[in-house]
């Protein structure tokens, strides 16, 4: 198998089974709907895209970000097929992506209480992330009728404290549409 990576666009055949994928990985809570992801890939100079791992042009794993204006790319959703999980193919879509897109990330995890949040959490601290579950994160809703949900957060490479609440920050308002929340002054 060789795996070739490569960046999606709105018109990229391969959408329906990113969506497939998508769908079946995450709860209806933890995702937007697929029209809304597609239009934000057709949307001229938006800081959401999404990499695809492929083996010719099977799908295998895809990962959504958005670069963020704090120098930080936050990984929204990262997934691998079924059949494919447990083989090695997410660490080394992650590592290609820490190594080639950036190493300064944050991403959003289930609190580790669940067994699978627990080993997923572990799964991200072999690549060198880092949990932090002192910090206080509610994901905001992805519309209406969806639900808010407890999460923690985890960084990667050089993310400093003030990075964290930056991204944070930009991440209510460009990911999940929330109003800019009051500076503390």
């Amino acid at each position: 198998m060789e795996i070739i990576y490569r960046t999606l666009s709105h018109t990229d055949m391969s959408l329906s089974q990113v969506e497939q994928l998508y769908e079946s990985a995450f709860p209806a809570d933890e995702r937007r709907d697929f029209s809304d992801f597609v239009a934000l890939l057709a949307t001229d100079n938006t800081p959401f895209a999404v990499i695809g791992a492929f083996d010719g042009d099977t799908l295998l794993a895809f990962l959504s970000y958005w670069q963020l204006d704090c120098k930080v790319v936050y990984g929204e959703h990262f997934a691998v097929i079924p059949q494919m999980r447990g083989q090695g193919l997410g660490r080394t879509m992650l590592t290609h992506f820490l190594d080639n897109v950036s190493s300064d990330m944050v991403l959003e995890v289930e609190p580790p209480i669940e067994p699978i949040a627990v080993r997923r959490v572990k799964f991200y601290e072999t690549l060198g992330f880092k949990f932090h579950g002192d910090f206080s994160y509610t994901q905001p809703p992805y519309g209406p009728g969806k639900s808010e949900l407890p999460m923690n957060l985890m960084t990667h490479g050089h993310v400093s404290p003030q990075q964290l609440v930056g991204a944070v920050a930009e991440i209510r308002v460009k990911v999940y549409g929330c109003k800019p929340q009051p500076s503390a002054e």
